[in-house]
């Protein structure tokens, strides 16, 4: 991958995310500061929220039980958790104000984000064979995304999808297996 010049990054301000953003930052020798966007933030989980799947089947086998019958878009209902059509909402809010803000489509916006909301997004854009079935992207992936209205052209184009090339590989290994 070339040496490209960043203009600007935005994070969910939950700390795994915005830390890892800091992290970028620094190594590319980013001056400025990380954006925190709430729209940004991963899936709210309702029910599930804080718990591992563990805990779940152990307090609670009926509802794991049944949670695991739903189609995927009913189990976050079920769960009281934010629906596909929710985060999209919020997700698609904050990026289209993140575009906004570079109109002639110049320079590399990093976004981090996470899985759950970016699964959804992607799907959305893009159709539900791009991330398939239970499919996720492996943490730390990156998923590069060309939007250059200079040409005409304002639609996003998929560059690339959960790319681990830049880990050491142990750590490729461990995303791929999660």
């Amino acid at each position: 991958m070339k040496q490209t010049t960043v203009s600007s990054i935005y994070a969910s301000p939950l700390s795994r995310a915005f830390e890892t953003a800091q992290i970028i930052a620094r190594e590319a020798g980013f001056p400025g500061e990380v954006v925190p966007l709430p729209g940004l933030m991963e899936r709210h989980g309702g029910s599930l929220q804080g718990k591992t799947w563990s805990d779940q089947e152990t307090n609670n086998p009926e509802f794991a039980k049944k949670f695991l019958a739903l189609p995927e878009e009913e189990r976050w209902a079920f769960a009281g958790a934010e629906t596909d059509e929710e985060i999209l909402g919020r997700f698609e809010e904050a990026f289209s104000e993140i575009l906004s803000r570079y109109p002639s489509g110049e320079g590399s916006i990093i976004v981090v984000s996470h899985g759950g909301v970016m699964r959804a997004f992607l799907r959305d854009r893009f159709g539900p064979s791009v991330l398939p079935d239970h499919k996720r992207a492996a943490n730390a992936s990156i998923t590069r995304l060309l939007h250059d209205p200079a040409d005409g052209n304002t639609a996003l184009q998929l560059v690339e999808l959960a790319s681990t090339r830049h880990l050491p590989r142990e750590e490729t290994r461990q995303a791929r297996a999660e």
